[in-house]
C-alpha cells in the first residue's frame, strides 16, 4: 500500500486515478481548487460499486496557480501524480505554473508523475503524413504545447524522479488492460487513449524504475 497524492483529481482524468488508486488499497489524498466537483462525483458514482469513498480518502483545497499552496499537502507521501489540465486552446500557464509549485512543494528525489502530451513530439520513422497531422496539430494545441514543453522543462532540471506521461487523443472509453507503451516517446503508440488505461499506467508507472526521468507516450 502506498500514499499517494493527486493533483487536479476533480478533472475526468484526475478522478479515474484517485478511484483506481483507493481500489488499489493506497492511501489517496486529493486535491484540487474545487473539491465540491469531487464529492458530487463520490456520490454520483457510489451506486456504481466505484471507490471514491472510504477511509483511505482524503480531500484537500488548493489553488495551485497560487504561490505556497501546496506547502505541506504533499509531504509523507510515496508519489504524486499531477493531472493538471488547461481549458480550451487559448493562452495558458496552468501546466508550467503549477508544476512549478509542485517542485517546489517537493523534496529532492521525491517521485512525481505527471500527465502531458503525445503531441509534443514526432515519432521515430514517422512517416510524412503523420509529419503532417503533428504539425497541424501542434498549430492548432500551439499554446497547450509551448506551456507542456515548458513543464517538462522544469522536470528536466528538477532534482525529482519524475516521469512525463504522454497518451495520444483521449477518450472516455473502457479500459483495455493493454496500453501501448514507448519509454522516451519515441516509437509510434496508438491514436487514442482512454482515460482508464492512462489512469491505470500511471499508477502502474510509480514504481517502474525504466519510467524515471523519462517522457513515456502512451495509448489504448
Amino acid at each position: 500500500m502506498s500514499s499517494i497524492a493527486v493533483i487536479g483529481a476533480a478533472g475526468r482524468t484526475g478522478r479515474l486515478i484517485v478511484e483506481r488508486s483507493l481500489a488499489a488499497g493506497h492511501r489517496v489524498t486529493a486535491i484540487a481548487r474545487r473539491p465540491q466537483a469531487l464529492r458530487v462525483a463520490a456520490i454520483a458514482r457510489r451506486s456504481q460499486d466505484l471507490h471514491m469513498t472510504g477511509p483511505g480518502l482524503t480531500i484537500r483545497t488548493a489553488d495551485i496557480l497560487a504561490p505556497g499552496s501546496l506547502q505541506g499537502l504533499l509531504d509523507d507521501h510515496d508519489a504524486v501524480i499531477s493531472a493538471l489540465g488547461a481549458t480550451g486552446r487559448g493562452p495558458t500557464a496552468v501546466y508550467s505554473t503549477g508544476t512549478a509549485e509542485i517542485v517546489s512543494a517537493l523534496k529532492p528525489g521525491a517521485r512525481l508523475i505527471v500527465i502531458s502530451s503525445a503531441g509534443l513530439g514526432v515519432p521515430t520513422g514517422a512517416g510524412p503524413g503523420t509529419r503532417l497531422a503533428a504539425r497541424l496539430l501542434h498549430h492548432l494545441m500551439r499554446h497547450t504545447y509551448t506551456d507542456m514543453a515548458r513543464m517538462e522543462d522544469l522536470l528536466s532540471n528538477s532534482s525529482l524522479t519524475w516521469t512525463a506521461v504522454r497518451p495520444t487523443r483521449l477518450t472516455d472509453r473502457p479500459a483495455t488492460g493493454h496500453p501501448r507503451v514507448s519509454i522516451g516517446a519515441t516509437a509510434k503508440v496508438g491514436n487514442q487513449t482512454s482515460r482508464a488505461d492512462l489512469a491505470a499506467f500511471a499508477l502502474d508507472a510509480i514504481d517502474d524504475p525504466r519510467t524515471y526521468r523519462s517522457a513515456v507516450a502512451v495509448s489504448s
